[in-house]
């Protein structure tokens, strides 16, 4: 399927985000028990946020036109990438209770 307006190409690639995160929701419930942190709003926000990434950055590398698997591969492996990076290059600080970003991409 060929992309052909830069909504598209951004709408694609948030479906691609949001795919992510309906697999590991498809792993949390095989799981049985649901963390806390998913009752969180800070949880929800940073997942709708990085969905949103996954569609601006293929939005950034495709412009108006893409094909539309590869943008949606592109929204899927934002967050991945982004998640990846943030548990690397971030240590752990001393955060006590509350969320923070870094905690987020631990999962």
């Amino acid at each position: 399927m060929s992309l052909t307006s830069a909504w598209q190409v951004f709408m694609v690639g948030t479906v691609g985000g949001v795919l992510l995160e309906l697999l590991h929701w498809r792993g949390l419930l095989r799981e049985g028990t649901l963390p806390s942190y998913t009752r969180n709003p800070f949880y929800w926000i940073v997942s709708m946020l990085l969905a949103l990434a996954g569609g601006l950055i293929a939005w950034l590398y495709f412009g108006p036109r893409a094909d539309g698997i590869v943008a949606l591969h592109v929204g899927l492996s934002t967050p991945l990438i982004l998640q990846k990076l943030t548990t690397i290059l971030a240590p752990i600080g001393a955060h006590g209770a509350h969320p923070s970003v870094v905690g987020f991409f631990r999962w």
